[in-house]
């Protein structure tokens, strides 16, 4: 009888104990894969044997060891500014990328690290025009996850991309012909910002508009393509710069943060095509650079950020680019407003622009100038319906003359 009743209770314990496997465990259960050998424990004949089997299986793990990767990205501004942690991921996923290997696994097992590791590699980096997101396998053991593996999910191979990375830089090289590496930080990023706006037009059917090449390539982009292809140029030239993400108006979009001369900027390519804010008003692409060089306050007027990685206050104006070319002004002083329209005017000009500290006296130059004809005092012969173009969230004017 005692034999019977320890045959039926270790009868029973080794069904609880395979209950609790069943139901209660995930052995290394990935998003796509199930693991779990479900054989192997039917073969077991006692709790010993399936104690046994249940120990090799978590021991044949699918994961390979995490393997810490020396940085090469301390100098980036995202890098700099996401925790140890995440700066380990993203050292992993940049090498990953960059070596075009299959996948890799990560030193953390949070997701929101493996998130955010990645955000950031793609804001430091502008140049990574083979890969297009990810995916990732989580491994657990009942609820807790025992190992994360990054997949990156590539766009093309190797040779290919080795192929249209020497077209990229073929033109890239051509571009920057024109400004020496020795020139001012300024003068790169005005060279830059003219150069993509001349050259690259807007369009959202654009090929591969969410990389580089459809700048390089096929000269026709999106905010994405403009962000990525400015880092490049400033990349080459020397000149420190981060692609930002968030929302303009509303909607999605991309641009940089730049470091000029010990102070940052946003830029926003993008915004600098006049086409692309209003196609009725400009009729033909012009260069606007109140996007060239902003502070926190001024893009904040349209821009929203929402990356993940801590941004600096923008406060400096000394290389705003009306600043910097003597066409800003704080004062309503309407001799100097108003002989420095004569000059462009009487010099043939196409057009001139000029920014104006805030909204009030922004609003008090248009009423004179512009509303009540004060301009005709200083344009002698200038058309009484003169065409000016009103940019408020930016407090900008700009007068064309042909």
């Amino acid at each position: 009888m005692k034999k019977l009743l320890r045959f039926i209770g270790n009868l029973i314990g080794a069904l609880l104990l395979i209950a609790a496997i069943l139901i209660g465990v995930s052995l290394y259960l990935d998003k796509d894969k199930n693991n779990f050998n479900l054989k192997g424990l039917l073969e077991c004949r006692s709790v010993d044997e399936v104690k046994e089997w249940y120990s090799g299986t978590i021991n044949q793990t699918p994961l390979g060891e995490p393997v810490v990767v020396e940085s090469v990205s301390y100098d980036r501004y995202a890098y700099q500014h996401i925790s140890e942690e995440c700066q380990k991921t993203y050292d992993q996923i940049y090498d990953c990328i960059i070596k075009h290997t299959d996948k890799i696994t990560l030193v953390t097992k949070d997701e929101k690290v493996l998130g955010d590791a990645y955000e950031a590699v793609m804001a430091d980096y502008g140049n990574l025009f083979w890969v297009s997101g990810y995916q990732y396998n989580t491994y657990t053991i009942a609820d807790d996850v025992v190992g994360l593996e990054f997949e990156p999910k590539y766009t093309m191979n190797k040779a290919q991309r080795d192929i249209d990375q020497v077209a990229v830089d073929d033109v890239a090289d051509k571009w920057l012909q024109g400004i020496s590496k020795d020139a001012s930080d300024f003068d790169k990023v005005r060279y830059v910002y003219e150069t993509l706006i001349n050259n690259v037009d807007y369009n959202l059917d654009a090929k591969e508009n969410q990389n580089i090449l459809s700048v390089f390539l096929y000269k026709s982009t999106v905010c994405q393509g403009y962000s990525d292809a400015a880092w490049y140029l400033l990349d080459k030239l020397g000149v420190q710069s981060t692609i930002i993400t968030g929302k303009a108006n509303g909607e999605s979009h991309a641009w940089n943060l730049v470091y000029l001369d010990g102070a940052y900027y946003y830029m926003d390519v993008t915004w600098g095509n006049s086409k692309y804010l209003d196609e009725g008003q400009d009729t033909k692409k012009r260069i606007n650079y109140a996007n060239m060089a902003m502070t926190t306050e001024e893009i904040s007027q349209t821009h929203t950020i929402t990356s993940s990685f801590e941004v600096p206050e923008c406060v400096s104006n000394g290389d705003n680019y009306f600043v910097h070319e003597g066409l800003y002004y704080d004062w309503f002083g309407v001799d100097a407003i108003g002989n420095r329209l004569a000059e462009s005017y009487n010099a043939g000009d196409a057009e001139i622009s000029l920014k104006f500290s805030s909204t009030d006296l922004y609003n008090r130059v248009i009423d004179y100038f512009f509303k009540e004809k004060g301009i005709s005092d200083y344009c002698h012969g200038v058309n009484s319906s003169i065409y000016y173009l009103q940019d408020e969230s930016t407090n900008v004017i700009t007068v064309q003359w042909r």
